[in-house]
C-alpha cells in the first residue's frame, strides 16, 4: 500500500535529483506514479535501485503551475447568531447588570408583615 510518507519521500528525492523545489511538484502526480509502478509486475516487494530512479523522473515532470495568491489569510466566518459577540470580560458586565437588578428587585417585593 502506498501512503503519504512514501510519496513525500519520492517527491523530495526527485526534487533533490533534478534540482527542483519539492513544493513545486504535484503530490497527486507522485501518488499516481507510485501506484502505477507498484502495479507493474517487475516492481515486486523489494524494489531495485534502478526502478526507484525510473520512478523519480515522472514525478519531476509533474510540476505545479504558477499559483499566485494561494496562501489565504485566515478569516472569521459570519457569526451564526443574531446576538452581538461579547468582547468584554464577564465580571464587569455582571457587576454592571447586578446594580440595576437590585434596584428593580426592591421595587417588586411585597411589604414585610413584620
Amino acid at each position: 500500500m502506498m501512503g503519504t510518507p512514501r510519496s513525500r519521500a519520492a517527491m523530495i528525492a526527485s526534487a533533490l535529483k533534478f534540482g527542483l523545489s519539492p513544493t513545486r511538484l504535484s503530490f497527486t502526480g507522485a501518488m499516481q506514479a507510485l501506484k502505477e509502478i507498484a502495479g507493474s509486475p517487475r516492481f515486486g516487494g523489494g524494489g531495485s535501485r534502478q526502478q526507484w530512479e525510473n520512478l523519480l523522473e515522472p514525478i519531476a515532470e509533474l510540476r505545479l503551475g504558477n499559483r499566485p495568491g494561494r496562501q489565504h489569510p485566515r478569516e472569521l466566518k459570519r457569526r451564526a447568531k443574531q446576538y452581538k459577540l461579547m468582547r468584554d470580560p464577564r465580571d464587569p458586565d455582571r457587576s454592571r447588570y447586578a446594580t440595576g437588578a437590585e434596584d428593580r428587585s426592591r421595587r417588586y417585593l411585597p411589604p414585610s408583615p413584620f
